[in-house]
């Protein structure tokens, strides 16, 4: 199920539909943090797999303390959007003034950036850019699903394709 979740993420990326792909990448975190740590809450397996994962390579290697991808800002990102429509995150929580989702179109070498920055003496602001959030979780789930399948016995369904 993860490499289908993940196939209709990018098949979402190339059509240009960027909400489309980055409901599903905010779910791959979910589903992998029930694999590595069932007996958690929601919310504690969810950060912690994410930080583990993806969170410990995005911190600022000079500790700056500027926002980056964790674990706490993605799950608030989460909850936002998927339970409430709205793309943005708990900005007091976050402590973050300015929280912006940028789209991009597809380019030639695949690669884009997310953005930090502080406006005037304490503000501090982050724009996400769901390409990037949607390529880099979506390969960390297919690695983390290939090196730990006996976990995902959880999984349980039926989908019949009748496109054919």
């Amino acid at each position: 199920m993860i490499n289908k979740l993940i196939d209709d993420m990018n098949n979402a990326l190339k059509a240009n539909c960027y909400l489309a792909a980055l409901s599903i990448a905010l779910m791959l975190p979910d589903i992998c943090g029930k694999a590595a740590y069932p007996k958690k809450l929601v919310g504690e397996r969810y950060i912690k797999w994410f930080d583990e994962n993806i969170g410990a390579y995005e911190q600022d290697p000079d500790k700056t303390c500027l926002p980056h991808l964790n674990g706490a800002l993605v799950y608030s990102l989460r909850n936002y959007f998927l339970h409430q429509g709205t793309p943005t995150i708990d900005k007091v929580k976050q402590n973050i003034d300015c929280f912006q989702l940028i789209i991009e179109k597809q380019n030639e070498f695949d690669m884009y950036a997310d953005e930090s920055w502080y406006m005037g003496e304490n503000e501090r602001g982050y724009q996400v850019n769901i390409r990037r959030l949607c390529l880099v979780i979506g390969q960390t789930a297919k690695w983390y699903y290939e090196q730990n399948k006996e976990k995902f016995n959880f999984f349980h369904y039926s989908i019949i394709d009748k496109r054919t």
